[in-house]
C-alpha cells in the first residue's frame, strides 16, 4: 500500500474520531459524560475482545503473557462487556452502543498504518478527517447537537489543514 493510500486510511479514521466525539456529546447531553465514557469503553473493550477472539478461532492467539495469551480467556471478556454494554445503552438508541469501535479504528491504526507512513503523517492525516467529519456534523447538528454552520472561516480552516497534510507528505 502506498502512503498515499494510507493517508487516505488515516483521514477515515479522523472521521470515525469525528463520530465517535458526536455520538459521545450526544450520549453526554442524555445521560452525563460519565456514562458517555463508560458506554464508550464497554465497546471497545467487547470489540477488541471479538476481534482477538476471531483471530484466536483462526490459530493465532494474542501474543500477550500469561494468562491473556489464550484466546479462550476473550470470550468470556467479549460476553461480559457485551453485557454490560447492552444494559448500559438502555434509554438510548441502540446505535450508540459502537462508540466504542470508532476508538479500535483510531488504535488500531496507529498500531499498524503509523510504523508504515510515520507517526506525524498518520495524525495530520487524521486531524484532517476528524476535523472534516466535524465540521459536516455540527453543520447537520448530528445526534442531536447543536447547528454550527459549516461558514467560510470554518472551511478556510479545513484547507489550512489541508494544506498541512499535503507539506508532511511530500516533506520527505
Amino acid at each position: 500500500m502506498t502512503t498515499t493510500l494510507y493517508l487516505l486510511a488515516a483521514m477515515v479514521v479522523g472521521v470515525c474520531a469525528a463520530t465517535q466525539a458526536a455520538m459521545l456529546a450526544s450520549i453526554g447531553r442524555e445521560k452525563s459524560a460519565y456514562e458517555a465514557t463508560w458506554i464508550n469503553m464497554a465497546a471497545a473493550i467487547t470489540g477488541i475482545a471479538v476481534i482477538l477472539v476471531v483471530r484466536g478461532l483462526g490459530g493465532r492467539s494474542p501474543l500477550l503473557a500469561a494468562p491473556f495469551d489464550r484466546f479462550g480467556l476473550f470470550v468470556a471478556v467479549a460476553i461480559a462487556a457485551a453485557v454490560a454494554l447492552a444494559v448500559s445503552v438502555r434509554g438510548l438508541e441502540p446505535y450508540y452502543a459502537i462508540t466504542g469501535f470508532f476508538a479500535l479504528a483510531y488504535l488500531l491504526g496507529i498500531g499498524y498504518a503509523a510504523p508504515k507512513m510515520g507517526i506525524a503523517l498518520f495524525l495530520v492525516g487524521v486531524t484532517f478527517g476528524q476535523l472534516g467529519g466535524a465540521v459536516v456534523y455540527d453543520h447537520a447538528g448530528a445526534f442531536g447537537n447543536a447547528v454550527h454552520s459549516a461558514g467560510a472561516l470554518r472551511l478556510v480552516g479545513l484547507a489550512v489543514v489541508l494544506a498541512g497534510a499535503v507539506v508532511v507528505r511530500f516533506a520527505d
